[in-house]
Parts: C-alpha cells; sequence; structure tokens
C-alpha cells in the first residue's frame, strides 16, 4: 500500500474526537467503517505531508531555476533529471509555487493538476479571474465556467470576422458589377448571389 504501508498510527496528527469525517459510511458494518475511518485519518494526513512536500519541492525548484536562469547556461533541465525528476512534474510544482505566492492561496495544493494547466491559461487571458477562481466555494467548477465563457467568446468573435471577410466580399463584387456591363441572365445569377451573401451575413 505504498505509504499507508509504512504509515504508524502513533503519526497520526488528528486525534479521532477532532476528526470528523464528511463520507457516509450508513452500509458499511461497525468494524468496516473503523477500518475506513482509520484509512480516512491516515490519507488525510499523508495528503497534508504532500501538500507539504510540493511546497518544498516548489521552492527548491524556484530557487535552482533563478540560480540557473543567472547562469544562462541552459542546465536546468538536466540538473533536474539527473536528480530523477521529470518536465512535467518539475514545472507542475513550479506553477503551483508561483501561483501559491502571487494569489497568497493554500487552495492551489487542493487542486489537480489539470486545474493548474487551466488556471497558468486562464492567468494569461486574465489574471482577476485567477482571484475569484480560488475565492469560490468550487474551484473546479469556476475553471470550467470561465473555460465555457472563454470558449464562447472565440466562437462569437470567430463569426463576427467571417462576417467581415464576407461583406468585404460582397462590396468587391458591388464594385465589380458597377464597373462592368452584364446580359439579363447574368444580372439575374449576380442577385442570387448577392441575395446568398446576405443571408450568411445577416
Amino acid at each position: 500500500m505504498g505509504l499507508l504501508a509504512n504509515y504508524k498510527k502513533s503519526e497520526v496528527l488528528i486525534k479521532k474526537e477532532r476528526f470528523e469525517s464528511k463520507f457516509d459510511y450508513a452500509d458499511f458494518n461497525e468494524e468496516d467503517k473503523e477500518n475506513l475511518i482509520e484509512l480516512e485519518k491516515k490519507a488525510t494526513h499523508t495528503g497534508n505531508l504532500l501538500k507539504e512536500n510540493l511546497k518544498d519541492l516548489g521552492d527548491v525548484f524556484l530557487e535552482a531555476h533563478k540560480i540557473f536562469s543567472n547562469n544562462k547556461n541552459g542546465m536546468f533541465g538536466k540538473w533536474y533529471e539527473n536528480l530523477g525528476f521529470k518536465k512535467d512534474f518539475v514545472y507542475l510544482c513550479l506553477d503551483r509555487r508561483q501561483l501559491s505566492l502571487q494569489y497568497n492561496s493554500n487552495e492551489i495544493y487542493k487542486l489537480p493538476d489539470r486545474a493548474i494547466k487551466d488556471i497558468k491559461k486562464i492567468e494569461k487571458e486574465n489574471g482577476e479571474v485567477v482571484f475569484e477562481i480560488l475565492e469560490s466555494e468550487n474551484p473546479k467548477e469556476k475553471i470550467k465556467e470561465f473555460k465555457d465563457n472563454l470558449t464562447q467568446n472565440k466562437t462569437k468573435k470567430e463569426k463576427n470576422i467571417k462576417k467581415e471577410e464576407i461583406k468585404n466580399k460582397l462590396n468587391d463584387l458591388l464594385k465589380f458589377i458597377n464597373q462592368n456591363e452584364f446580359n439579363d441572365e447574368k444580372l439575374c445569377n449576380l442577385e442570387i448571389l448577392i441575395s446568398n451573401l446576405e443571408k450568411e451575413i445577416f
């Protein structure tokens, strides 16, 4: 069981009477319920240790990154790879730590990796929204809401660009018509074409 296998009951920092489970164990017998609550306490304790470790690692990578950046030798990647760390993990640690410091929030350490990546993208679009995300009751839901709005705005913008392109083509066509002579059949075809273009725009 990895970390839990080496976990000693005496190391539990959360006392039984102070620990309150939010999970509904109504369908379990008393013995299983007690075991699951004990495992829940251990998981909570270990999770807290992991959060602290992530903070410490973030500080380590942040400091090392500054030193390598100052030396401008491009060796930071080789340095952390030599320690057995992968690029994605290292930069997630860096991002978490930087976001935590920048927005003065420990909520960063409660969020999954995907959420951290999303917040970094959102920050480029609108840094103020990050405060809203971190202060909300459900940060993951707030991230989804902002991403949906971003997608809708992007779609709207693309449609407006498309409309503008069609308008320009229509104007060019009208200029062409005014500068040339056409027989009745060609004029009728042009009228249909213009009508179709107008429908696309409006």
